[in-house]
């Protein structure tokens, strides 16, 4: 059987690694904007074809299916999604794993994903306002007494989100005029006429569960948690993600069994109000980002439409059944048929970017990677490759995170397997990454205990989601 695969990044390399390494024997077929070493890889191995074109035109979408005529489709990234590459593979009567434009609305659009959360009543949601004008949402932040967060009103690849916690009360106006002036900036980002989203603001551990459905049937993944921000300890700007860690087993550490089923419950819920409001099965991956607050307990912080990357990283790599397989059983609408089995032990990824990256793309581009695979698996790590082109024999980076190192077993002991392995990895500028992803998990422990105390006490109290402001000019929701 033959695959085409879309996309270019570790995410991508992952999923067409578990479709090589299949027991069905399929042809790796891949359409990318670049030559990923880890796809070509995949491409070879299984006799397949590497075509290179623009992964977000539906037309060469089109065109690539009509050149291979695969038996399936994968689309992996958003943005194909959001220009239609699964209808795409639809339109010609080929199966494929990912939501087509309307279902893809629930990530591409902040606002119409609240508004859905809202109007189906669905547990986890948060208050929001949207704005067109950027006068209009700099007064409601003035004006407003609670702590907030500002986020572009469409999915802009993790760029643009601030938040203002008015803990210090003393420093709240000049907190709120340093917000309003973000606005121009954070409306910048988005295209359409809603510029800003704001939320009411809430805290806890975040993590993410992703669901693989075909319409019928749910399949959720071991949870994961995505490392954001650029920098040690959580600082700096954020990225479309520094590193992940997944279990052990389906859990965290500090998410239980039935915060995990809350969870799945809050995403099947969501893709059913997907399919009432577009009249279309959703079928795919939708993907809860979530934090557990004092709030709702699990609550949604917003929706992928698809795998998350580096989260992909971090939890194929523990699956043991043939992962394959079960993208082809899901793009056949027989879900149902799939049983997916998982290690114990946990993982950690943690990516490795040039110098430059996220603020500065044009200093990261064009530098050369030199590893080496062999040596690297020995030591203990996989290497999943991202924002890095094979040309000419060597590996050439292209601005973003090049590579995900992935290491399973006990975390302490992992994370200093990575460490070691990240230092066998030589380029000719100076390489970025976070040495405390994986470790300090105790602190989220604490904090997820201090939260579950609260939303327990609520639920009893059947005040979940219940909260209440206060502002002198009644800039309320």
């Amino acid at each position: 059987m033959k695959v085409l695969i879309i996309g270019e990044g570790a995410r991508e390399h992952a999923l067409s690694e578990a479709l090589a390494n299949s027991s069905e024997g399929y042809r790796v077929f891949a359409l990318s904007s670049y030559i990923n070493p880890g796809i070509r890889d995949s491409v070879i191995r299984t006799g397949g074809e590497y075509i290179l074109g623009n992964i977000n035109s539906r037309e060469e979408v089109r065109s690539a299916i009509n050149k291979v005529n695969p038996d399936f489709g994968v689309v992996g990234p958003e943005d194909p999604l959001f220009h239609g590459a699964a209808d795409e593979f639809r339109l010609n009567g080929i199966p494929v794993v990912g939501p087509g434009v309307k279902g893809a609305e629930i990530e591409r659009s902040k606002v119409w994903m609240r508004h859905l959360m809202w109007k189906y009543k669905i547990d986890g949601r948060l208050r929001y306002r949207s704005f067109s004008s950027l006068e209009e949402a700099s007064k409601f932040l003035m004006e407003f007494g609670g702590s907030v967060a500002v986020k572009p009103a469409e999915q802009v690849g993790g760029k643009g989100v601030k938040v203002v916690a008015d803990i210090q009360a003393y420093l709240s106006k000049e907190k709120r005029r340093a917000l309003s002036k973000s606005v121009d900036e954070i409306g910048s980002l988005v295209r359409n006429d809603i510029k800003i989203i704001i939320e009411e603001r809430v805290d806890g551990p975040e993590y993410t569960l992703h669901v693989l459905t075909d319409g019928h049937t749910y399949l959720p993944l071991p949870l994961a948690q995505d490392y954001k921000h650029a920098y040690q300890d959580g600082i700096g700007p954020e990225t479309g993600g520094m590193g992940s860690i997944s279990g052990p087993k389906n859990l965290l550490p500090f998410i239980t069994q039935e915060e995990y089923e809350k969870t799945l419950g809050i995403i099947q819920e969501t893709a059913k109000a997907i399919e009432s409001e577009t009249g279309e099965k959703y079928r795919g991956f939708i993907s809860g980002q979530m934090m557990l607050t004092d709030l709702w307990g699990p609550t949604v912080i917003e929706f992928y439409s698809r795998l998350g990357d580096p989260e992909t990283s971090a939890i194929i790599p523990r699956v043991t059944s043939d992962f394959g397989h079960i993208l082809q059983l899901a793009a056949e609408e027989k879900l149902s048929k799939a049983k997916l089995e998982v290690r114990d032990e946990p993982s950690i990824v943690r990516a490795v970017a040039p110098l430059g990256y996220p603020l500065r793309r044009d200093l990261a581009s064009g530098k050369i990677l030199e590893l080496d695979l062999n040596a690297l698996r020995e030591k203990g790590c996989k290497v999943y490759f991202g924002s890095v082109a094979y040309e000419g024999g060597r590996l050439i980076t292209k601005g973003s995170r090049s590579l995900e190192v992935v290491a399973l077993g006990n975390f302490d002991e992992i994370s200093r397997t990575i460490d070691q392995c990240i230092n066998m990895i030589s380029a000719n500028t100076e390489l970025v990454y976070r040495t405390d992803i994986g470790r300090r998990l105790s602190e989220q422990i604490e904090k997820a205990e201090i939260v579950r105390y609260s939303y327990v006490n609520r639920a009893k109290n059947s005040s979940l989601g219940s909260s209440a402001d206060w502002s002198p000019n009644g800039g309320l929701w």
